[in-house]
């Protein structure tokens, strides 16, 4: 096997998209499938109106907010100081005593 090819070894693109060209396929599926929800948006919230089940309802409704809210992503402290609890880290970060 020979060495690998180099950037600008001039043989031509190396492969792929340039940095930042969306992806075609991806955006026209985006734009159909944006479109099919919004011509069905009134059959969607009569169905919704529809169902008697509040926990049906809830479900859907949870279901829903990942797309309507970007998730949040967990916050750890992972180094505790040896003999300190996580409420004297608090209050050591806070500079307030959390406890009474």
């Amino acid at each position: 096997m020979g060495k690998p090819r180099e950037k600008n070894d001039g043989r031509g693109r190396l492969g792929g998209r340039k940095k930042g060209t969306p992806n075609k396929v991806s955006k026209e599926m985006k734009d159909l499938l944006a479109k099919f929800v919004d011509d069905r948006w009134d059959e969607f919230v009569a169905a919704y109106d529809m169902i008697t089940e509040p926990e049906k309802k809830c479900q859907i409704m949870v279901s829903l907010i990942p797309y309507l809210a970007p998730r949040l992503a967990s916050v750890e402290k992972k180094d505790i100081s040896p003999g300190k609890s996580f409420e004297d880290e608090l209050d050591e970060i806070s500079g307030e005593k959390t406890r009474k």
